[in-house]
C-alpha cells in the first residue's frame, strides 16, 4: 500500500524497523517495539500521537485499532484527515484472544472507541465481509481488499520437487493456527514412513511451545520441527522455493470464517498448493479454484490424507500450482485495487 501510494505522494511510515531508512519511495521512521502489553496499550499510541505529530502530514492512515486514540487526537485536535484501516473484524476478534481477561468489559470500550472513529475518520475495509457491520456505523467508507501484489512474490517460485516432503506455514503463530493439529499430522507422517518436515515462519509464543514440548510424541518430531522465528517477509517465502505444500489450518472463529488470509493468495502466488479449513470463503478459493483441498481443521486424519494426496499425485500438485498462479493473476491482485486506493486519497486530499 505504501509503496502504491508513493508513485504519486510522499509517504513516510512510522512502524517497526531497526533505523530511519527510505525503501521504494517510503521513508521509514523507525518506533520503538514494546513487549509489555500493558504498557503499549496504556502509552504507545500517545507516544505515536507525538512522532506522527512532527511529520505534519495531510492525510494519517492508522493500521491498528490500539492507535484510535492517536487518531482522534490528530482529528480534534490538529484537524487532520484521518483513515482507519479495519483488517479484521476487531470487536468479534476480542473474544478469540485468550491473553485478554475481562473480555466483555474490553469490548464495551473498544466499541466505544470505535464509534467515536466511525463519526471521525474515513473507514478502510480489507474485507467485503466487514461491510455489513461498518456501513452501519460509518457513512465515509471504502472496501481496499487485501489481495496479493504478484510482482513482489515473484522471485519467490518454487523451482524443483522433490521426494522429501515439505511442509510450511508463514504468520502468525498461535494455537489457534492448527500448530499443535499440524504436529500430530507430522507424527502420523512419519509413523507411516514418510520423511516429513515442518518449517514455521512467525515468532512462537512460548505457552505453545511449552504445549508442543509436552506432547508424548515430541521427541519422536523434533528434529523435523522447523520454527525459524520471525523473518522479513523476503527471507521468509525464500524458504518456500524448497516447500511442497503451504498450510494455513485456521480454528473456526467468527473473524477467520469471514476473511481472507492473505497467506492463501501468497502460497498460490509462489506456487504452493495448498490445504487449509473447510470454511465456505477457503472452500470458494482454494478449491473453487482447484489450487487445493480443505479439511476439517481438528481432523489430523484428514488433514493427513490430503496431504499425501497431493504429495503422491504429482500431476494433480502441478495442476494446483498453475491454477493457483492463474486465479492470482485474474482475481486476487493487488493491482485490482489500485485505483480504488488512489480514489480514496485523491478524494481526501482535494
Amino acid at each position: 500500500m505504501c509503496r502504491t501510494l508513493a508513485s504519486s505522494f510522499d509517504v513516510h511510515l512510522i512502524a517497526v524497523h531497526p533505523s530511519h531508512t527510505t525503501i521504494d519511495g517510503v521513508i521509514i521512521h523507525p518506533f520503538k517495539r514494546y513487549h509489555n502489553r500493558k504498557f503499549r496499550i496504556a502509552f504507545g499510541w500517545l507516544i505515536m500521537f507525538f512522532k506522527a505529530a512532527r511529520l505534519n502530514a495531510k492525510v494519517y492512515h492508522l493500521h491498528d485499532p490500539e492507535l484510535i486514540p492517536c487518531g482522534l487526537l490528530l482529528k480534534w485536535v490538529l484537524r487532520k484527515k484521518v483513515i482507519l484501516d479495519i483488517h479484521e473484524n476487531i470487536a468479534e476478534d476480542i473474544f478469540d484472544k485468550p491473553w485478554i481477561k475481562n473480555q466483555k468489559l474490553v469490548f464495551s470500550i473498544f466499541t466505544f472507541f470505535e464509534k467515536l472513529a466511525c463519526k471521525s475518520f474515513h473507514i478502510m475495509l480489507a474485507e467485503n465481509s466487514y461491510e455489513k457491520r461498518y456501513h452501519q456505523l460509518s457513512k465515509d467508507n471504502s472496501t481496499i481488499l487485501n489481495f496479493c501484489d504478484i510482482d513482489f512474490f515473484k522471485p519467490f517460485e518454487k523451482k524443483q520437487y522433490n521426494n522429501k516432503l515439505q511442509l510450511y506455514y508463514i504468520g502468525i503463530v498461535l494455537e489457534n493456527r492448527g500448530i499443535l493439529q499440524i504436529a500430530e499430522t507430522l507424527n502420523k507422517l512419519l509413523i507411516e514412513g514418510y520423511e516429513t518436515d515442518f518449517h514455521c515462519v512467525g515468532e512462537l509464543y512460548s505457552d505453545l511451545e511449552r504445549k508442543l514440548r509436552s506432547l508424548p510424541y515430541y521427541p519422536d518430531i523434533q528434529s523435523h520441527l522447523h520454527f525459524h522465528g520471525r523473518m522479513k517477509l523476503e527471507e521468509g517465502y525464500r524458504l518456500a522455493e524448497q516447500m511442497d505444500i503451504g498450510l494455513c489450518i485456521i480454528w473456526p472463529m467468527k473473524n477467520s470464517m469471514e476473511s481472507y488470509p492473505t497467506k492463501l493468495f501468497e502460497y498460490m502466488a509462489v506456487g504452493l498448493p495448498v490445504i487449509t479449513s473447510n470454511f465456505p470463503l477457503y472452500q470458494q478459493t482454494i478449491e473453487g479454484n482447484g489450487c487445493g483441498l480443505c479439511v476439517d481443521p481438528f481432523d489430523t486424519e484428514k488433514l493427513k490424507t490430503a496431504i499425501l494426496e497431493i504429495h503422491n499425485d504429482v500431476k494433480k500438485s502441478e495442476l494446483m500450482v498453475e491454477n493457483g498462479k492463474k486465479a492470482v493473476r485474474e482475481k486476487y491482485d493487488w493491482k485490482s485495487q489500485i485505483p480504488l486506493l488512489m480514489g480514496v486519497y485523491k478524494r481526501l486530499l482535494e
